[in-house]
């Protein structure tokens, strides 16, 4: 078998269990939570009798165990479960939600690494300049900034002062350019101390200096040897940041009133829907598993070493 396909088969083995461990930590954490929401569902007022009535409509009369094998054989088919809020199929529910989700991260990714990689190519090859000190003093700045903070003060800035542009809700491209700033600074800012690093250190290897040593064009040099070479770790962050964005866009979508996947997620947490928590909560783990997955595949296509002395193992 091929080094590579090897290493493929291999990765994609190691994330059925993972998968499967995140499960068991998924479904034991919403339980965790003190407090029952077929109280919450029924009110307060509800006799004992209606309680539990309930409960054993929901299935959580079951032991523990049983619910999560119950949980996992509906998952397996494809079936997420009702919510116990809205009584609607999860999967219709996150469905729905899901495009607003990808709408807004997708975006601000794209938008982060077409900003981020010239910035960071720029800063490595003007390295102690002032442009240099302006990269680094901005990625640093943004990087070290919570995105919920970031939203808020663009809000401020540009919804409440200016009024310029809406603060909440879904609609025209306007209504993606606050959020989407929130979630894309920091992630250029990660670009940039990523790119600028990578190029730093593979400007700094033979193979370059020989391609000085024979008289090559710098631009020739510095784009089919030094950034070729150094955007192989950008490309691996780049599917490892989708799954990163999704979870953090919980709070933008929260702040803004983005009708996504993530408020869904904050209104189920709020409310107890144990359903549609771990449905959302599970696309996101097995979307970074999978993006994890993917990412090692590349880098392992893009650099032989990898899968040399990886798919061995």
């Amino acid at each position: 078998m091929p080094a590579l396909l090897r290493y493929v088969v291999k990765r994609m083995l190691i994330g059925i269990p993972i998968v499967l461990g995140v499960t068991i930590i998924l479904f034991i954490a919403t339980r965790a939570i003190p407090a029952d929401p077929i109280v919450l569902l029924a009110g307060e007022r509800v006799t004992r009798e209606r309680i539990e009535e309930l409960r054993r409509m929901w299935g959580l009369d079951q032991p523990l165990y049983m619910q999560y094998l119950i949980w996992l054989y509906n998952i397996l088919h494809g079936n997420m479960g009702v919510s116990i809020v809205t009584k609607q199929p999860v999967f219709d529910l996150i469905m729905e939600r899901l495009p607003y989700t990808l709408q807004l991260t997708v975006t601000s990714l794209l938008i982060a690494y077409a900003a981020g990689i010239p910035m960071g190519v720029y800063a490595a090859l003007r390295r102690g300049s002032l442009g240099d000190y302006a990269a680094i003093g901005f990625s640093t700045f943004f990087y070290s900034m919570p995105s919920y903070w970031l939203g808020l003060m663009l809000m401020v800035v540009f919804g409440l002062y200016l009024r310029v542009l809406p603060i909440s809700g879904a609609g025209g491209p306007e209504h993606l350019v606050l959020p989407v700033l929130s979630l894309s600074l920091p992630s250029i800012a990660t670009v940039v101390r990523l790119v600028r690093a990578e190029m730093l250190e593979v400007l700094m290897e033979d193979y370059v200096r020989t391609a000085f040593a024979k008289g090559l064009p710098s631009r020739l040099v510095h784009l089919r040897h030094a950034l070729r070479n150094a955007l192989i770790p950008v490309t691996v962050l780049f599917f490892l940041q989708l799954p990163w964005l999704i979870g953090g866009a919980v709070v933008i979508e929260t702040v803004f009133a983005w009708p996504g996947m993530g408020r869904l997620l904050y209104n189920a947490i709020i409310q107890l829907d144990y359903p549609v928590i771990q449905g959302i909560i599970l696309i996101i783990a097995v979307l970074t598993v999978a993006s994890n997955t993917l990412g090692d595949i590349i880098l392992a296509a893009l650099d032989p070493r990898i899968r040399l002395e990886r798919g061995g193992e």
